[in-house]
Protein backbone atom coordinates (compact mmCIF):
# COMPACT_ATOMS: atom_id res chain seq x y z
CA UNK A 1 0.00 0.00 0.00
CA UNK A 2 2.98 2.51 0.93
CA UNK A 3 4.91 1.75 -2.58
CA UNK A 4 1.56 2.48 -4.53
CA UNK A 5 0.77 5.21 -2.44
CA UNK A 6 4.21 6.74 -3.28
CA UNK A 7 3.83 5.66 -6.79
CA UNK A 8 0.11 7.73 -7.07
CA UNK A 9 1.78 10.75 -5.54
CA UNK A 10 4.50 10.94 -8.12
CA UNK A 11 1.82 10.29 -11.19
CA UNK A 12 -0.37 13.23 -9.20
CA UNK A 13 2.64 15.45 -9.67
CA UNK A 14 3.18 15.26 -12.99
CA UNK A 15 -0.69 15.59 -13.58
CA UNK A 16 -0.71 18.90 -11.53
CA UNK A 17 2.40 19.67 -13.95
CA UNK A 18 0.23 19.69 -16.77
CA UNK A 19 -2.84 21.12 -15.42
CA UNK A 20 -0.58 24.16 -14.92
CA UNK A 21 0.70 23.99 -18.05
CA UNK A 22 4.10 22.95 -17.41
CA UNK A 23 6.16 20.57 -19.52
CA UNK A 24 6.79 17.65 -16.41
CA UNK A 25 9.98 16.56 -18.16
CA UNK A 26 10.90 20.36 -17.00
CA UNK A 27 10.41 19.81 -12.90
CA UNK A 28 12.73 20.68 -11.07
CA UNK A 29 15.64 18.41 -9.85
CA UNK A 30 16.22 16.85 -13.00
CA UNK A 31 19.22 15.49 -13.02
CA UNK A 32 19.69 12.63 -16.02
CA UNK A 33 18.61 11.66 -18.96
CA UNK A 34 19.12 9.12 -21.63
CA UNK A 35 19.37 10.37 -25.32
CA UNK A 36 19.43 8.58 -28.64
CA UNK A 37 18.96 4.28 -27.87
CA UNK A 38 16.49 2.39 -29.20
CA UNK A 39 14.19 1.95 -25.78
CA UNK A 40 12.87 -1.19 -25.32
CA UNK A 41 9.85 -1.40 -22.55
CA UNK A 42 8.38 -4.63 -21.44
CA UNK A 43 4.83 -3.17 -21.58
CA UNK A 44 5.27 -1.42 -24.69
CA UNK A 45 4.04 -2.59 -27.99
CA UNK A 46 7.08 -1.88 -30.04
CA UNK A 47 10.84 -0.74 -28.99
CA UNK A 48 11.13 3.23 -29.53
CA UNK A 49 13.93 4.16 -31.58
CA UNK A 50 15.82 7.16 -30.66
CA UNK A 51 14.61 7.73 -27.75
CA UNK A 52 14.27 9.74 -25.02
CA UNK A 53 14.16 8.67 -21.24
CA UNK A 54 13.75 11.46 -18.62
CA UNK A 55 15.06 10.99 -14.61
CA UNK A 56 14.68 13.20 -11.96
CA UNK A 57 15.02 12.59 -8.42
CA UNK A 58 15.32 8.87 -8.82
CA UNK A 59 12.11 8.35 -11.03
CA UNK A 60 11.08 8.09 -15.09
CA UNK A 61 9.41 11.33 -15.81
CA UNK A 62 9.15 11.08 -19.30
CA UNK A 63 9.83 8.74 -22.46
CA UNK A 64 9.21 9.53 -25.52
CA UNK A 65 10.88 10.37 -29.36
CA UNK A 66 13.58 12.79 -29.99
CA UNK A 67 12.11 16.14 -30.30
CA UNK A 68 8.92 14.88 -28.17
CA UNK A 69 10.77 15.23 -24.40
CA UNK A 70 12.49 18.85 -23.52
CA UNK A 71 15.55 17.93 -22.16
CA UNK A 72 16.34 20.86 -19.51
CA UNK A 73 19.42 22.76 -19.88
CA UNK A 74 21.88 21.66 -17.18
CA UNK A 75 20.92 18.09 -17.37
CA UNK A 76 23.54 15.45 -17.24
CA UNK A 77 22.72 13.61 -20.76
CA UNK A 78 23.94 9.98 -21.72
CA UNK A 79 24.48 10.53 -25.68
CA UNK A 80 23.33 6.27 -26.41
CA UNK A 81 22.95 6.77 -30.01
CA UNK A 82 23.18 3.10 -31.24
CA UNK A 83 22.38 1.59 -28.12
CA UNK A 84 19.59 -0.23 -25.72
CA UNK A 85 18.15 0.45 -23.13
CA UNK A 86 15.94 -1.73 -21.19
CA UNK A 87 14.65 -1.72 -17.37
CA UNK A 88 17.04 -3.04 -14.87
CA UNK A 89 17.39 -6.90 -14.81
CA UNK A 90 15.90 -9.08 -11.73
CA UNK A 91 16.90 -11.98 -10.52
CA UNK A 92 13.36 -14.02 -8.69
CA UNK A 93 15.27 -16.42 -6.38
CA UNK A 94 19.34 -15.91 -5.39
CA UNK A 95 21.05 -16.79 -2.47
CA UNK A 96 23.09 -13.53 -1.82
CA UNK A 97 24.87 -15.53 1.24
CA UNK A 98 25.19 -19.16 -0.33
CA UNK A 99 28.77 -19.74 1.29
CA UNK A 100 27.67 -22.55 3.63
CA UNK A 101 31.64 -24.14 3.64
CA UNK A 102 32.32 -24.54 7.43
CA UNK A 103 35.57 -22.39 6.69
CA UNK A 104 33.59 -19.03 5.57
CA UNK A 105 30.93 -19.59 8.18
CA UNK A 106 33.62 -19.96 11.10
CA UNK A 107 36.26 -17.33 9.58
CA UNK A 108 33.40 -14.38 8.80
CA UNK A 109 31.05 -14.73 11.78
CA UNK A 110 29.52 -11.65 12.64
CA UNK A 111 30.20 -10.37 8.80
CA UNK A 112 27.97 -11.95 6.80
CA UNK A 113 26.52 -8.97 6.02
CA UNK A 114 29.46 -7.75 3.73
CA UNK A 115 29.15 -10.81 2.01
CA UNK A 116 25.88 -9.84 1.03
CA UNK A 117 26.99 -7.02 0.14
CA UNK A 118 29.62 -8.18 -1.87
CA UNK A 119 27.29 -10.02 -3.54
CA UNK A 120 24.82 -7.59 -4.37
CA UNK A 121 27.20 -5.43 -5.97
CA UNK A 122 28.43 -8.43 -8.08
CA UNK A 123 24.78 -8.66 -9.10
CA UNK A 124 24.67 -5.14 -9.71
CA UNK A 125 27.10 -4.78 -11.85
CA UNK A 126 25.87 -7.15 -14.31
CA UNK A 127 22.76 -5.37 -15.06
CA UNK A 128 20.82 -6.66 -11.81
CA UNK A 129 19.21 -4.05 -10.46
CA UNK A 130 16.59 -5.54 -7.87
CA UNK A 131 17.46 -9.47 -6.43
CA UNK A 132 15.05 -11.50 -4.52
CA UNK A 133 17.05 -12.72 -1.64
CA UNK A 134 14.70 -16.53 -0.61
CA UNK A 135 17.05 -17.89 2.18
CA UNK A 136 19.87 -16.91 4.36
CA UNK A 137 20.58 -15.07 7.21
CA UNK A 138 17.50 -12.47 8.32
CA UNK A 139 19.58 -9.87 10.19
CA UNK A 140 22.58 -9.71 7.87
CA UNK A 141 20.50 -9.70 5.17
CA UNK A 142 18.42 -6.73 6.72
CA UNK A 143 21.53 -4.76 7.42
CA UNK A 144 22.79 -5.27 3.93
CA UNK A 145 19.62 -4.35 2.19
CA UNK A 146 18.87 -1.02 4.85
CA UNK A 147 23.06 0.07 4.01
CA UNK A 148 22.20 -0.13 0.34
CA UNK A 149 18.94 1.44 0.86
CA UNK A 150 20.08 4.60 2.57
CA UNK A 151 23.16 5.34 0.38
CA UNK A 152 25.65 3.92 2.55
CA UNK A 153 26.65 1.35 -0.13
CA UNK A 154 26.37 0.83 -3.92
CA UNK A 155 24.79 -2.40 -4.54
CA UNK A 156 21.25 -4.48 -6.09
CA UNK A 157 18.41 -3.43 -4.13
CA UNK A 158 17.36 -6.11 -1.68
CA UNK A 159 14.03 -7.98 -1.37
CA UNK A 160 14.30 -10.89 1.31
CA UNK A 161 12.16 -13.83 2.91
CA UNK A 162 14.71 -14.63 5.86
CA UNK A 163 14.61 -18.48 6.43
CA UNK A 164 12.72 -21.16 4.33
CA UNK A 165 9.55 -21.76 6.67
CA UNK A 166 9.71 -25.38 7.94
CA UNK A 167 13.28 -25.82 6.90
CA UNK A 168 16.31 -25.66 10.03
CA UNK A 169 19.85 -23.87 9.56
CA UNK A 170 22.68 -24.75 7.87
CA UNK A 171 24.54 -26.74 10.45
CA UNK A 172 21.20 -29.20 10.00
CA UNK A 173 19.71 -32.54 8.38
CA UNK A 174 18.29 -29.73 6.03
CA UNK A 175 21.46 -28.63 4.00
CA UNK A 176 25.20 -29.24 6.07
CA UNK A 177 24.27 -31.77 9.28
CA UNK A 178 27.64 -33.62 8.55
CA UNK A 179 29.38 -30.54 9.00
CA UNK A 180 27.51 -29.73 12.79
CA UNK A 181 30.22 -32.63 14.40
CA UNK A 182 33.11 -30.89 13.59
CA UNK A 183 32.42 -27.52 16.06
CA UNK A 184 30.78 -26.76 18.95
CA UNK A 185 27.16 -27.15 19.82
CA UNK A 186 27.25 -23.61 20.76
CA UNK A 187 27.98 -22.61 16.98
CA UNK A 188 25.72 -24.97 15.27
CA UNK A 189 22.53 -23.55 17.77
CA UNK A 190 23.68 -19.75 16.98
CA UNK A 191 24.57 -20.63 12.97
CA UNK A 192 21.23 -22.10 12.73
CA UNK A 193 19.57 -19.85 14.42
CA UNK A 194 20.71 -16.73 12.24
CA UNK A 195 18.62 -18.53 9.69
CA UNK A 196 15.90 -20.05 11.25
CA UNK A 197 14.04 -17.29 14.11
CA UNK A 198 11.60 -19.80 15.10
CA UNK A 199 10.19 -21.22 11.71
CA UNK A 200 12.08 -24.35 11.54
CA UNK A 201 11.46 -27.94 11.73
CA UNK A 202 9.46 -28.00 14.92
CA UNK A 203 6.43 -26.05 12.58
CA UNK A 204 6.05 -29.82 10.90
CA UNK A 205 5.05 -30.96 14.21
CA UNK A 206 2.36 -27.89 15.02
CA UNK A 207 -1.48 -27.17 14.17
CA UNK A 208 -2.68 -24.95 12.00
CA UNK A 209 -3.56 -22.07 14.64
CA UNK A 210 -0.05 -22.57 16.21
CA UNK A 211 1.45 -22.20 12.65
CA UNK A 212 -0.06 -18.95 11.90
CA UNK A 213 0.75 -17.50 15.45
CA UNK A 214 4.53 -18.39 14.52
CA UNK A 215 4.18 -17.21 10.81
CA UNK A 216 2.06 -13.73 12.37
CA UNK A 217 5.37 -13.39 14.86
CA UNK A 218 7.60 -13.72 11.74
CA UNK A 219 6.12 -11.64 9.76
CA UNK A 220 7.19 -8.63 12.25
CA UNK A 221 10.74 -9.61 11.87
CA UNK A 222 11.59 -7.43 8.95
CA UNK A 223 11.25 -10.13 6.24
CA UNK A 224 9.89 -8.54 2.91
CA UNK A 225 8.13 -11.35 2.25
CA UNK A 226 7.33 -15.36 3.14
CA UNK A 227 8.66 -18.52 1.86
CA UNK A 228 7.65 -21.99 2.75
CA UNK A 229 9.09 -25.60 1.88
CA UNK A 230 5.73 -27.37 0.59
CA UNK A 231 8.57 -30.16 -0.24
CA UNK A 232 11.64 -30.70 1.52
CA UNK A 233 14.78 -29.97 0.74
CA UNK A 234 17.68 -32.73 0.84
CA UNK A 235 14.72 -35.45 1.05
CA UNK A 236 13.28 -33.83 -2.22
CA UNK A 237 10.34 -36.53 -2.27
CA UNK A 238 8.98 -35.37 1.37
CA UNK A 239 6.10 -33.26 1.73
CA UNK A 240 6.35 -30.92 4.49
CA UNK A 241 3.19 -29.08 5.32
CA UNK A 242 -0.56 -30.54 4.92
CA UNK A 243 -2.67 -28.11 2.64
CA UNK A 244 -4.43 -26.71 6.04
CA UNK A 245 -1.16 -25.59 7.19
CA UNK A 246 -0.26 -24.48 3.63
CA UNK A 247 -3.05 -22.42 3.74
CA UNK A 248 -2.05 -20.76 7.45
CA UNK A 249 0.89 -19.76 6.20
CA UNK A 250 -0.33 -17.82 2.70
CA UNK A 251 -3.52 -16.12 5.25
CA UNK A 252 -0.69 -14.94 7.50
CA UNK A 253 1.86 -13.75 4.86
CA UNK A 254 -1.60 -12.16 2.80
CA UNK A 255 -2.52 -10.09 5.95
CA UNK A 256 0.73 -9.55 6.61
CA UNK A 257 0.77 -7.87 3.00
CA UNK A 258 3.21 -10.01 2.09
CA UNK A 259 3.25 -11.95 -1.13
CA UNK A 260 3.98 -15.51 -0.38
CA UNK A 261 6.06 -18.37 -2.36
CA UNK A 262 6.82 -22.11 -1.67
CA UNK A 263 9.99 -24.41 -2.28
CA UNK A 264 8.46 -27.54 -3.91
CA UNK A 265 10.41 -30.50 -5.70
CA UNK A 266 7.53 -32.87 -6.55
CA UNK A 267 4.44 -32.60 -8.60
CA UNK A 268 2.43 -33.13 -5.46
CA UNK A 269 4.09 -30.40 -3.75
CA UNK A 270 3.34 -28.47 -6.51
CA UNK A 271 0.21 -28.87 -6.62
CA UNK A 272 -0.78 -28.67 -2.97
CA UNK A 273 1.36 -25.44 -2.85
CA UNK A 274 -1.84 -24.17 -5.83
CA UNK A 275 -4.70 -25.11 -4.46
CA UNK A 276 -2.76 -23.67 -0.81
CA UNK A 277 -3.12 -19.99 -2.37
CA UNK A 278 0.68 -18.95 -3.24
CA UNK A 279 1.64 -16.12 -5.43
CA UNK A 280 4.62 -17.76 -6.79
CA UNK A 281 6.32 -21.49 -7.07
CA UNK A 282 9.77 -21.19 -6.58
CA UNK A 283 11.71 -23.46 -8.86
CA UNK A 284 8.34 -24.82 -9.62
CA UNK A 285 9.86 -26.32 -12.98
CA UNK A 286 11.65 -28.68 -10.73
CA UNK A 287 9.33 -31.60 -10.42
CA UNK A 288 11.53 -34.73 -9.53
CA UNK A 289 13.67 -36.96 -11.33
CA UNK A 290 11.07 -38.93 -13.48
CA UNK A 291 7.88 -37.15 -13.82
CA UNK A 292 6.98 -34.32 -15.67
CA UNK A 293 4.42 -31.88 -14.34
CA UNK A 294 0.80 -33.06 -15.68
CA UNK A 295 -1.01 -30.37 -17.66
CA UNK A 296 -3.97 -30.40 -15.38
CA UNK A 297 -1.85 -28.84 -13.10
CA UNK A 298 -0.05 -26.84 -15.98
CA UNK A 299 -3.46 -25.31 -16.64
CA UNK A 300 -3.76 -24.66 -12.71
CA UNK A 301 -1.23 -22.34 -12.68
CA UNK A 302 -2.13 -20.33 -16.09
CA UNK A 303 -5.95 -20.16 -14.60
CA UNK A 304 -5.10 -18.75 -11.40
CA UNK A 305 -2.23 -16.43 -12.55
CA UNK A 306 0.21 -18.11 -10.46
CA UNK A 307 3.45 -17.35 -11.41
CA UNK A 308 7.06 -20.02 -11.74
CA UNK A 309 10.23 -19.07 -10.90
CA UNK A 310 12.49 -21.42 -12.82
CA UNK A 311 15.75 -22.46 -13.05
CA UNK A 312 16.93 -22.55 -17.04
CA UNK A 313 20.03 -24.57 -17.91
CA UNK A 314 21.24 -24.17 -21.37
CA UNK A 315 21.53 -27.92 -23.21
CA UNK A 316 24.92 -27.23 -23.15
CA UNK A 317 25.10 -27.63 -19.38
CA UNK A 318 22.84 -30.57 -19.27
CA UNK A 319 24.88 -32.35 -21.70
CA UNK A 320 28.07 -31.94 -19.04
CA UNK A 321 25.82 -32.89 -16.51
CA UNK A 322 24.62 -36.08 -17.73
CA UNK A 323 28.35 -36.61 -19.25
CA UNK A 324 30.60 -35.39 -16.54
CA UNK A 325 28.10 -36.00 -13.36
CA UNK A 326 25.48 -38.31 -13.95
CA UNK A 327 24.76 -39.65 -10.66
CA UNK A 328 24.64 -36.02 -9.60
CA UNK A 329 21.26 -35.75 -7.32
CA UNK A 330 20.41 -32.73 -9.65
CA UNK A 331 21.12 -33.90 -13.18
CA UNK A 332 17.97 -35.94 -13.55
CA UNK A 333 15.68 -33.17 -11.85
CA UNK A 334 17.51 -30.69 -14.28
CA UNK A 335 16.56 -33.24 -16.85
CA UNK A 336 13.04 -33.19 -16.78
CA UNK A 337 13.18 -29.75 -15.15
CA UNK A 338 13.96 -28.41 -18.94
CA UNK A 339 10.77 -30.70 -20.58
CA UNK A 340 8.81 -28.45 -18.14
CA UNK A 341 10.58 -25.51 -19.18
CA UNK A 342 9.34 -26.17 -22.87
CA UNK A 343 5.82 -27.12 -21.66
CA UNK A 344 5.02 -23.86 -19.22
CA UNK A 345 6.67 -21.25 -22.33
CA UNK A 346 3.94 -23.50 -24.79
CA UNK A 347 1.30 -23.20 -22.19
CA UNK A 348 1.57 -19.38 -21.23
CA UNK A 349 2.71 -20.11 -17.51
CA UNK A 350 4.34 -16.87 -15.78
CA UNK A 351 7.82 -17.48 -15.87
CA UNK A 352 10.75 -15.90 -13.58
CA UNK A 353 13.98 -16.07 -14.48
CA UNK A 354 15.92 -17.23 -11.22
CA UNK A 355 19.20 -18.66 -10.56
CA UNK A 356 19.83 -20.07 -7.13
CA UNK A 357 22.46 -17.73 -6.99
CA UNK A 358 25.08 -17.25 -4.87
CA UNK A 359 29.20 -16.27 -4.73
CA UNK A 360 31.02 -19.09 -6.37
CA UNK A 361 34.41 -19.72 -3.77
CA UNK A 362 37.10 -19.61 -6.23
CA UNK A 363 38.88 -22.00 -3.84
CA UNK A 364 36.25 -24.50 -3.59
CA UNK A 365 35.16 -24.39 -6.93
CA UNK A 366 38.26 -25.28 -8.24
CA UNK A 367 38.72 -28.19 -5.57
CA UNK A 368 35.98 -29.92 -6.97
CA UNK A 369 35.40 -33.46 -7.93
CA UNK A 370 32.96 -32.13 -10.41
CA UNK A 371 34.17 -29.73 -12.22
CA UNK A 372 33.56 -30.47 -15.66
CA UNK A 373 30.50 -29.91 -15.32
CA UNK A 374 30.57 -27.12 -12.50
CA UNK A 375 32.35 -24.83 -14.86
CA UNK A 376 29.51 -25.22 -18.06
CA UNK A 377 27.53 -22.29 -18.43
CA UNK A 378 27.39 -22.00 -14.97
CA UNK A 379 23.77 -21.93 -13.25
CA UNK A 380 24.33 -20.56 -9.35
CA UNK A 381 27.16 -17.92 -9.81
CA UNK A 382 25.82 -14.62 -9.50
CA UNK A 383 26.56 -12.36 -11.72
CA UNK A 384 26.98 -15.12 -14.76
CA UNK A 385 24.12 -17.39 -13.83
CA UNK A 386 21.31 -15.11 -15.46
CA UNK A 387 22.96 -14.92 -18.42
CA UNK A 388 22.85 -18.33 -18.99
CA UNK A 389 19.71 -18.69 -17.98
CA UNK A 390 18.49 -16.00 -20.59
CA UNK A 391 20.19 -18.33 -23.26
CA UNK A 392 18.56 -21.39 -22.22
CA UNK A 393 14.60 -19.55 -22.76
CA UNK A 394 15.77 -18.75 -25.98
CA UNK A 395 17.30 -22.25 -27.06
CA UNK A 396 13.67 -23.32 -25.22
CA UNK A 397 11.53 -20.96 -27.72
CA UNK A 398 10.50 -18.40 -25.88
CA UNK A 399 10.10 -15.30 -27.66
CA UNK A 400 12.46 -12.09 -27.34
CA UNK A 401 10.28 -10.00 -25.52
CA UNK A 402 8.37 -12.52 -23.51
CA UNK A 403 12.67 -13.61 -22.15
CA UNK A 404 12.67 -9.39 -21.88
CA UNK A 405 9.65 -9.70 -19.32
CA UNK A 406 10.83 -13.08 -17.59
CA UNK A 407 14.09 -10.84 -16.14
CA UNK A 408 12.21 -7.61 -15.54
CA UNK A 409 8.24 -6.99 -15.52
CA UNK A 410 6.97 -10.49 -15.16
CA UNK A 411 9.04 -10.78 -11.91
CA UNK A 412 8.02 -7.01 -10.82
CA UNK A 413 4.58 -8.06 -11.01
CA UNK A 414 4.38 -11.61 -9.08
CA UNK A 415 6.42 -9.78 -5.95
CA UNK A 416 3.58 -7.07 -6.56
CA UNK A 417 5.92 -4.24 -7.05
CA UNK A 418 5.56 -3.44 -10.68
CA UNK A 419 3.95 -0.26 -9.70
CA UNK A 420 7.50 0.50 -8.67
CA UNK A 421 10.66 -1.36 -10.89
CA UNK A 422 10.01 -3.90 -13.68
CA UNK A 423 8.92 -1.32 -16.75
CA UNK A 424 10.05 2.08 -18.26
CA UNK A 425 7.02 3.79 -17.73
CA UNK A 426 7.21 7.54 -16.38
CA UNK A 427 6.46 7.40 -12.29
CA UNK A 428 8.17 4.50 -11.71
CA UNK A 429 11.59 3.84 -10.33
CA UNK A 430 14.76 5.16 -13.00
CA UNK A 431 16.45 1.70 -12.95
CA UNK A 432 17.77 1.40 -16.60
CA UNK A 433 20.78 -0.90 -18.51
CA UNK A 434 21.76 0.76 -21.35
CA UNK A 435 22.85 -2.23 -23.65
CA UNK A 436 25.71 -2.22 -27.10
CA UNK A 437 23.11 -4.49 -28.67
CA UNK A 438 20.15 -5.47 -29.30
CA UNK A 439 18.73 -8.02 -26.85
CA UNK A 440 15.93 -8.58 -28.79
CA UNK A 441 18.16 -10.27 -31.82
CA UNK A 442 20.36 -13.20 -29.20
CA UNK A 443 19.94 -13.64 -25.99
CA UNK A 444 23.63 -13.09 -25.85
CA UNK A 445 23.14 -9.31 -26.05
CA UNK A 446 22.29 -8.77 -22.35
CA UNK A 447 25.82 -9.46 -22.02
CA UNK A 448 26.62 -5.97 -23.55
CA UNK A 449 26.11 -3.93 -20.87
CA UNK A 450 27.43 -0.09 -21.31
CA UNK A 451 25.98 1.44 -18.30
CA UNK A 452 23.93 0.15 -15.76
CA UNK A 453 21.35 3.56 -13.68
CA UNK A 454 19.93 2.71 -10.23
CA UNK A 455 17.54 5.05 -9.03
CA UNK A 456 18.47 7.39 -11.41
CA UNK A 457 22.42 7.52 -11.13
CA UNK A 458 24.67 5.58 -13.27
CA UNK A 459 26.52 3.30 -11.25
CA UNK A 460 30.57 2.80 -10.81
CA UNK A 461 30.64 -0.20 -12.94
CA UNK A 462 34.66 -0.68 -12.67
CA UNK A 463 34.41 0.28 -8.27
CA UNK A 464 32.30 -3.03 -7.96
CA UNK A 465 32.60 -4.69 -5.78
CA UNK A 466 33.54 -2.43 -3.81
CA UNK A 467 35.55 -4.83 -0.99
CA UNK A 468 35.46 -8.14 -2.18
CA UNK A 469 35.54 -11.07 0.43
CA UNK A 470 35.00 -14.58 -1.14
CA UNK A 471 35.00 -13.58 -5.04
CA UNK A 472 38.81 -12.34 -4.75
CA UNK A 473 39.81 -15.52 -3.51
CA UNK A 474 42.54 -17.65 -5.57
CA UNK A 475 43.24 -21.40 -5.45
CA UNK A 476 46.64 -22.19 -4.57
CA UNK A 477 49.57 -23.84 -7.39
Amino acid sequence: MIRKLARLLALLALALALAEGADPSAAVGQTLAVTGATVIDPLAEAPLEDGVVLMTDGRITAVGPAGAVDVPAGTSVIDARGKYVIPGLMDANVHLYLNLDLETLIKYEGRYHEIVLEAAQLALKTGQTTVFDTWGPLASLAKARDTINEGEAPGSRIYFAGNIIGFDGPLSADFRAAAAAHVSKSFVNRTNEAWVHGTGRDLMWMTPDSVRAAIREYTGTGVDFLKYGSSSHVEMYFISFSERVQRAIVEEGHRAGMTVQTHTTSVESLDMAIEAGVDIITHGDISGPVVPIPMETMRKLVERDIAVSVLPITQRRLEALQEHNPDGTLTPYMTVGRENQARMIEAGVSMLLSTDAGIKHPVLLAESATIASDTVDQRTKLGEGHFNALAALEELGMEPMEILRSVTSHIARAYELDDEIGSLQPGMIADLVILDANPLEAARNYRSIHAVIKDGQRVDLDALPVAPIISVLKPEG
